[in-house]
């Protein structure tokens, strides 16, 4: 069993990621959210980057419910689920030999159902990190995909900050799978194509192409 993360995939996008601000301005702002979410002092932080208050301004404005104590919000969750397709049946390999993706996310409850919550200094589109993570979500809590949601709360360092609400549904979770399984078996020179999707066929083609020309943006 192999475990892939975000990284993984990053490593093999064909073209450099577009990010407003520096990776470590972007992991500095998540941590600095997270402790303020869960409770822990954030004066530090905010000494350093005076600029995330005006940020943190902003997230209260398009989600003032996010910071009410009670409310319920799993921060940074890592979830996890296996990538599997069927084989051939001379191939004996079995469903735990498939690779393991595991992504980190904001898990909120919202009328029983789960929904997922993106913030950073980022684009308001969806980028491909955005679709791995609605499929892990997806499979792990097995639910159908039409029940899954994402909310991008995307904050700039010059203009407006966006909320912005994106449905997920069978078809975009079918042209996931497909994207992965294409960029896995391409990194691993697998010999075997998975039977229920045809990744060479000129519809998954397709798909995966278009996922490769979504922009990244890094979280």
């Amino acid at each position: 069993m192999k475990l892939l993360t975000l990284s993984d995939f990053q490593s093999i996008k064909s073209h450099k990621s577009t990010s407003l601000v520096s990776s470590h301005i972007q992991q500095q702002f998540q941590l600095l959210v997270k402790q303020m979410l869960i409770g822990l002092p954030v004066e530090p932080i905010l000494d350093n980057y005076p600029q995330f208050q005006q940020w943190i301004v902003s997230l209260k404005e398009l989600v003032p419910s996010l910071f009410v104590p009670h409310k319920k919000l799993f921060v940074d969750l890592a979830i996890t689920a296996r990538l599997a397709w069927n084989l051939d049946a001379n191939n004996t390999s079995s469903p735990s030999s498939f690779p393991l993706i595991e992504v980190r996310t904001n898990v909120g409850i919202i009328k029983r159902r789960k929904h997922l919550f993106e913030w950073g200094i980022r684009h308001s589109s969806l980028s491909y990190s955005d679709r791995i993570k609605l499929w892990v979500a997806t499979e792990h809590f097995q639910v159908n995909p039409d029940e899954m949601q994402l909310t991008v709360l995307a904050l700039h360092p010059t203009k407006t900050a966006q909320k912005v609400v994106f449905n997920w549904d069978s078809k975009q979770h079918k042209q996931t799978k497909n994207w992965l399984i294409n960029k896995i078996t391409k990194q691993t020179n697998q010999s075997f194509q998975p039977s229920n999707v045809i990744v060479n066929s000129d519809t998954a083609s397709t798909l995966a192409k278009s996922l490769d020309e979504i922009d990244e943006v890094l979280l």
